[in-house]
């Protein structure tokens, strides 16, 4: 059953939204739906009874306007997405504002729905006819959610404020009290059940002073849990088989006040009979609470404020007594911490820990308990029934919604976590549990750190394997057989080489070449890794030298270098060592980086060693370009001189219009941004053809050749020709296009 108009209206002043101030995340949201789009407007639109308002706005002047025959209006009362291709020829809208006085000629928005309550639309805008398609419809769906998403937060951060201003009076109203006296006395005639009480107890319990009171309104001073046995000592007394006590109870005010009273009573006999109840009670609170500090202090992290180690031993012990089935647990790693502390300052690593700790209790809500266990590991417990399909869910909101940049000290981090998890199977124990998980969490960091590794018994068998592949690496090396082997990059205008990829190889005891691919495992090991580059950097110094010797033109040399290189912090000498005792000119080399190198969250670090590198000559090319999620924001704020296509669009470009459509974008701004482009994986001529028409600057695959030995390099460079000159027509038009 849909909501109604005014039900509506209530939901969303509830929300406590329009006319608030601008906000970063939303507008945030808005640029990112006209770059995803291509289009120069994007609104986020909420709609009350006779406006549309703006919460957020990209290209568009106005601040709010009417709702009459709006776009979003229509959406707000149909619920469904709305597309206008063209608006001036349709009858519903050819009156709108932003027709009339914005040229709006293209219309695309979607319902902001929370449940059954629609808030308004999610759209973007264009003077120009447009298309938009299904997939289109799909993806403003994807950031709407988001919108929502930050709706509800708003609403959340506004009942928060709220409470915590009621807390603040409740604070004023206690510390009141404080200033006077806590101690009160009172008396029962059991005869006739009359009650007397001092002025204190009135006040300690939150009753008007020298209201008539009976036992059973007593009674209802004491907390729920209190009040069956302060009856049934009542009625002890009044049976005369009571005695006196010395008891702390907890009461609630009428207030809804929590308070902690001390009861010290005894019972006066006449003529051996019992007469009259007695004592005093004294407002004890304050030394409840002091208590209560101390038992927080001993459980919780003193940093992050979150539940320590001696907290979850506890909450897993109290989940085991009260025999709780399917325990998830996830066990989190701040990635890096270690090189933020020792290049940033231990400061700066606290504030990283905190802001991890925020953003995760923040996210799980009543999803899970979060506990520190110290150093950069977190953990979450999850509450109620555990299944692999929602432990992978939350792990992967939580890798995204941690990764969010973080200003910390200065600087800017972009967070990275590491996850395993297990569930407690059967009568599994918690160290059994904790356990897995710990091992999951082993596994993730080795060999897929900033992701999320689940717990198989399989584990032990890939693990193992790991280790072996590991050791093979590590004894090449001590043995020398890690050899470069080089891929050409020929240039589109001439057919002729530009440059070769050294890639790394492994030489077997008996000859046998494996490539990367067969021993990927061991580059997850920074140690290993931070080894292959300095024996790569070796040989490939030792080949140019004799490549340059021999007189060979084989332009530069492109060399992949990992987060582990950037992270020790010495990639610069070791480049300036190899190449400056061999006499070879940095504008030899190009160093080659992939996107997950700036993804670690020490993106200046990163930034400032490249920017130097290139100073010296060296040019800069990123790596599998379009395989991250955030390439274009690296191209602006990074030091990068070519780009790298990714195989995986150039394999599907010619059958995939998606493909072919990123390949043309990533031409176009790279020719924006005065970069050149290496088109990776070209293995047919179709392929060439294809980026030779669309102005690619450099190709590279199978089609020119294989990976070679730095001796085979003289005998190809003497021997190559264009492959598609002589009877390709289309190449050598294609080539006088060009140049």
């Amino acid at each position: 059953m849909s909501l109604t108009e005014d039900e509506r209206l209530n939901l969303l002043y509830e929300a406590s939204i329009l006319d608030t101030p601008p906000t970063t995340e939303f507008d945030a949201i808005v640029r990112l739906a006209c770059s995803m789009f291509d289009m120069p407007m994007a609104l986020i639109s909420f709609v009350d009874e006779h406006r549309q308002w703006f919460k957020a706005r990209q290209g568009f002047p106005l601040k709010e306007a009417p709702r009459e025959h709006s776009f979003c209006g229509h959406v707000v009362e149909t619920g469904a997405p709305l597309v206008v291709e063209d608006a001036s020829k349709d009858s519903r809208f050819y009156a709108n504002t932003f027709v009339t006085s914005s040229s709006v000629q293209f219309y695309a928005g979607v319902p902001l729905s929370e449940g059954k309550t629609c808030y308004g639309s999610f759209c973007v805008l264009d003077t120009k006819i447009r298309r938009f398609g299904d997939r289109d419809i799909e993806q403003l769906y994807s950031l709407a959610s988001v919108v929502v998403a930050l709706i509800r937060e708003h609403r959340q951060q506004s009942l928060l404020k709220e409470q915590q201003r009621e807390l603040q009076l409740k604070q004023a109203r206690f510390e009141q009290t404080e200033r006077s006296a806590k101690v009160g006395g009172f008396e029962m005639d059991l005869n006739t059940g009359a009650i007397i009480w001092s002025d204190q107890i009135y006040r300690t319990v939150g009753l008007p002073i020298g209201k008539h009171m009976t036992s059973e309104e007593v009674i209802a001073c004491y907390a729920p849990e209190e009040r069956e046995s302060v009856r049934g000592r009542i009625r002890d007394i009044l049976n005369g088989s009571g005695t006196g006590i010395d008891k702390e109870y907890r009461i609630i005010t009428p207030e809804g006040q929590e308070r902690w009273i001390r009861v010290v009573s005894d019972i006066e006999h006449l003529q051996g009979e019992p007469r009259r109840l007695f004592g005093i009670v004294q407002d004890v609170s304050e030394k409840v609470r002091y208590e209560q500090r101390l038992l927080q202090a001993a459980n919780a992290d003193p940093l992050t404020g979150l539940a320590n180690r001696a907290a979850y031993n506890a909450h897993m012990q109290r989940l085991a007594a009260a025999d709780v089935q399917s325990i998830g647990l996830l066990l989190i790693d701040v990635d890096r911490l270690k090189q933020v502390n020792d290049i940033l300052g231990h400061a700066t690593g606290d504030l990283l820990l905190k802001g991890v700790a925020s953003r995760l209790d923040e996210r799980l809500g009543r999803r899970g308990k979060v506990f520190r266990l110290g150093g950069d590991e977190f953990c979450v417990i999850l509450e109620g029934p555990a299944s692999a399909g929602r432990m992978r869910s939350l792990a992967r909101h939580l890798i995204e919604y941690i990764g969010r940049p973080l200003e910390v000290g200065g600087s800017t981090i972009n967070p990275m976590i590491t996850l395993g998890g297990a569930i407690s199977e059967c009568e599994m124990d918690a160290a059994t549990l904790s356990q897995n998980a710990d091992f999951a969490l082993y596994h993730a960091k080795e060999t897929r750190r900033g992701s999320y590794v689940q717990y198989k018994p399989s584990l032990r068998s890939t693990i193992a394997h790991r280790i072996q592949v590991v050791r093979e690496v590590e004894l090449a090396l001590n043995e020398h057989r890690m050899v470069p082997h080089y891929q050409p990059l020929v240039r589109c205008a001439d057919g002729q080489v530009w440059a070769f990829e050294a890639l790394a190889r492994m030489q077997r005891p008996d000859g046998s070449i494996l490539p990367a691919a067969q021993f990927h495992e061991a580059f997850t090991d920074s140690s290993v890794s931070h080894h292959i580059t300095t024996r790569m950097l070796e040989r490939v110094a030792t080949d140019i030298r004799t490549w340059m010797d021999r007189g060979l033109d084989f332009g530069r040399v492109g060399l992949n270098v990992c987060a582990s290189d950037f992270m020790r912090g010495d990639l610069e000498s070791r480049i300036v060592a190899a190449f400056t005792s061999r006499g070879i000119p940095f504008d030899k080399l190009v160093l080659e980086v992939t996107e997950t190198v700036f993804l670690q969250g020490l993106e200046d670090t990163v930034a400032t060693t490249l920017q130097r590198l290139r100073k010296k000559g060296l040019a800069v090319a990123l790596d599998d370009f379009g395989t991250g999620y955030a390439s274009l924001t690296h191209l602006r704020s990074l030091p990068v001189d070519i780009i790298k296509i990714d195989k995986s669009f150039i394999d599907t470009m010619l059958e995939d219009e998606s493909s072919l459509a990123i390949v043309e974008l990533v031409l176009n701004l790279a020719r924006k941004l005065k970069m050149k482009v290496t088109a990776e994986g070209v293995e047919t001529h179709r392929q060439a053809m294809c980026l030779l028409e669309m102005g690619c600057s450099t190709l590279q695959g199978y089609l020119f050749s294989k990976p070679m030995g730095g001796e085979h390099i003289g005998g190809y460079l003497s021997a190559l020709k264009p492959p598609f000159m002589g009877n390709s027509e289309p190449w050598q038009k294609g080539l006088h296009r060009l140049g």
